[in-house]
């Protein structure tokens, strides 16, 4: 069962800020910020904004020039043996894996946490299977292709999960079906009372898996507020479709507006409430002519509105 959870078991962030280059590059401002157990936080927002400075300061990589970072009634800056203890973390470059196999570099983890190698196999064996790796676990980490090194390190941070868990740009360059698994592991990590904070530049897995965001910019942190308050704050329709043709782009009625994301091989429509049945019609003719595979309508969705949170364009 559950254990309840307290305020103390909060991850609290108090006015951090943090220089490099002689006070040149201001990578932190004064943040203040609270992360929560059963909760996945998503930290967002452009390349040098200070996302991956935080996750350094949590875990006691980079110490902070001001302010504190406490869990459970402790300063993690004043006793940083204990970020080791409360924290684990994905880099968001993979681990070194050259002369040993997937399996083993999980393995080695459970060595760390001190876990008996009678319940770390079964243990290894369970998380292999979530993330459906198995077929690669005796396979040298040289060997291995990119997208699997990074569930290779993805597994070494949560398969022996501390209570904060600190992943950054988790699923890059791994493919669509094991992104969510990824994405679901981090669920139920969560659910079992975890805080998870997690840094990445897919908007639309945040939107879909997030319960609440972090946008950071030049530093800063100008927002912070649960996935569910975008419904209230922009109205307006996403109809995000699965594309197997970018070229549609060109056939899409010239009323709309339409932006094609490579990386997820989609391209997301904001509409008006009266283009939306104008919309859907042209979705579907696209699905016969088989240009797109699959849609998904919606209120504006994070990737869309991004923009329009910050200055950046």
């Amino acid at each position: 069962m559950k254990k309840d959870i307290l305020p103390t078991d909060n991850l609290n962030i108090d006015s951090i800020s943090k220089q490099y280059k002689h006070g040149k590059i201001k990578a932190n401002r004064e943040i203040t910020a609270s992360f929560y157990p059963g909760q996945i936080a998503a930290v967002i927002g452009h390349n040098g904004a200070g996302k991956t400075t935080l996750l350094n300061q949590i875990i006691g990589v980079v110490k902070p020039d001001g302010g504190d970072i406490t869990y459970q009634g402790c300063s993690l800056l004043k006793h940083p043996r204990l970020a080791r203890d409360f924290v684990s973390m994905m880099p968001q470059l993979h681990a070194p894996l050259t002369g040993v196999t997937l399996r083993q570099s999980i393995e080695a983890i459970l060595h760390i946490r001190c876990v008996t190698e009678k319940s770390g196999k079964s243990i290894i064996d369970q998380i292999l299977s979530d993330l459906d790796i198995a077929q690669w676990a005796n396979q040298s980490g040289d060997k291995l292709s990119g997208g699997l090194q990074r569930l290779t390190s993805f597994a070494m941070a949560v398969v022996c999960p501390t209570p904060i868990i600190l992943l950054d740009e988790p699923t890059n360059d791994i493919d669509p079906v094991r992104r969510k698994r990824v994405w679901k592991y981090m669920k139920t990590l969560a659910q079992n009372g975890h805080i998870v904070v997690v840094v990445t530049h897919n908007l639309l897995e945040v939107e879909q898996y997030a319960d609440r965001f972090l946008l950071f910019e030049h530093g800063k942190l100008i927002k912070n507020a649960p996935i569910s308050d975008l419904n209230q704050q922009f109205p307006s329709s996403t109809l995000t479709a699965i594309v197997n043709d970018s070229s549609i782009i060109k056939d899409a009625p010239v009323s709309f507006e339409i932006k094609y994301l490579e990386e997820e091989a989609c391209v997301v429509l904001t509409l008006s409430s009266e283009q939306v049945l104008e919309a859907v019609d042209w979705v579907l003719k696209m699905i016969e002519q088989g240009k797109i595979s699959d849609y998904r309508l919606s209120t504006t969705s994070l990737d869309v509105t991004y923009g329009g949170m910050t200055n950046e364009q």
